[in-house]
């Protein structure tokens, strides 16, 4: 039997695998993609984010292999742009690069990868106690474990056979895009284009090369099926309305998209279980904040496994700690992403909003550092914080 099985290979999964094998648990991580794997969402890392890694140990290597970045420039409808810098250290790096490292990093410290795709939960005693699962032969599987961590991301099947998902509310989104060269110099700034529920972002990764995204309500997408390319296009000169587009650019590797960017659970755990990462709740993607909270999100939830494994009868006490911390901490931060996305949707909150920011950095370096997690996110809904944002 194994110690832990974990479902997913990702930075929630690879950190949660490379904590635990350093604490000397046997775990097995269970994905399905071979690395390096191209995705590229998530290819920002804040300064919590970069916390974190320094936190594992491979902070050193992420940094040779990832650019540091000065700020966001944000070009909200109906008002004027607006540079907000980094307070702290943030970086841009291929997720393909990121992932890699953090899964060799796992193996290194003992964890055992296995290549193949989740299919299934077993449970036994009223907990789960296994993963069914699809080898790189076809064949079927069984493993056992004392414990399933689901680390396999937005619409978790884990967290589905565990009977947690919640249906999703509200408008779905897609993300549509990849890498591109010819957008040329942007000053080591992330540009975001934002309007009407969408929006067109570009994080320079090196000299010649960003990360492009569009992301749009279903809808849209629906209305591109004959041309994906083109109404990409279209949305993107639409929304940076003279300043960026495609135009004289050209795409690196394939198309990729990603959605519904909408995820929703009950818990993020049951018995014999945790979620953690995007499988434990999906955030708007805008505010950057999904590797810190995959990283944040492992640091406690192998911190909630190794407190289980040395007292088994503290389990159930450590599972739930765990999901205190989760269910409070992914609140704040989705009512602090609601309050961004109501400040730039809304033309006259938005033309506020970016006055005080321009005239008060101060206010500027409190909420990047609240997303980023250096700062609690109540610390932007302080009343004075508040009040001089938006009165």
């Amino acid at each position: 039997m194994n110690g832990v099985i974990i479902a997913g290979g990702g930075p929630a999964g690879s950190a949660t695998a490379l904590t635990l094998a350093r604490a000397g648990i046997e775990v097995t991580i269970v994905e399905r993609a071979a690395f390096p794997r191209r995705k590229v969402c998530g290819e920002y890392l804040n300064s919590g984010a970069v916390a974190a890694l320094d936190a594992l140990g491979l902070g050193e290597d992420v940094r040779r292999l990832a650019q540091p970045l000065r700020g966001i420039r944000l070009v909200p409808p109906q008002a004027p742009a607006l540079e907000l810098p980094f307070p702290r250290a943030a970086l841009a790096l291929a997720r393909a690069d990121l992932d890699a490292l953090l899964l060799d990093a796992a193996r290194a410290a003992g964890a055992t990868v296995v290549h193949g795709r989740v299919e299934d939960i077993s449970f036994e005693r009223g907990g789960a106690s296994g993963v069914v699962i699809r080898n790189e032969a076809g064949d079927r599987q069984s493993l056992a474990a004392r414990t399933i961590v689901g680390a396999d991301g937005s619409g978790s099947l884990v967290a589905k056979k565990l009977g947690l998902t919640r249906p999703t509310r509200g408008t779905r989104r897609f993300a549509v895009g990849g890498h591109y060269s010819g957008f040329g110099d942007l000053g080591g700034y992330v540009e975001m284009y934002v309007g009407a529920g969408a929006y067109f972002a570009i994080n320079p990764l090196d000299a010649g090369r960003a990360n492009v995204m569009v992301v749009v309500p279903d809808r849209a997408l629906a209305q591109w099926s004959s041309d994906v390319d083109e109404g990409l296009r279209g949305k993107a000169a639409d929304l940076g309305r003279g300043h960026r587009s495609f135009a004289e650019t050209a795409r690196i590797g394939p198309r990729v998209s990603v959605g519904p960017l909408a995820h929703r659970v009950h818990a993020p755990i049951a018995p014999g279980a945790l979620l953690v990462g995007d499988a434990a709740g999906f955030l708007n993607p805008f505010t950057g904040q999904g590797v810190f909270l995959a990283l944040s999100g492992a640091a406690h939830a192998s911190a909630a496994i190794v407190r289980a494994f040395e007292r088994s009868d503290e389990e159930e006490t450590a599972f739930a700690a765990y999901a205190d911390w989760r269910t409070a901490d992914f609140h704040a931060r989705k009512q602090l992403s609601q309050l961004v996305s109501l400040m730039i949707d809304v033309p006259p909150l938005a033309q506020r909003a970016v006055s005080r920011l321009r005239r008060l950095p101060d206010l500027g370096a409190t909420l990047i550092d609240a997303l980023a997690g250096a700062r609690s996110p109540q610390a932007v809904f302080n009343p004075l914080v508040l009040g001089r944002l938006l009165v």
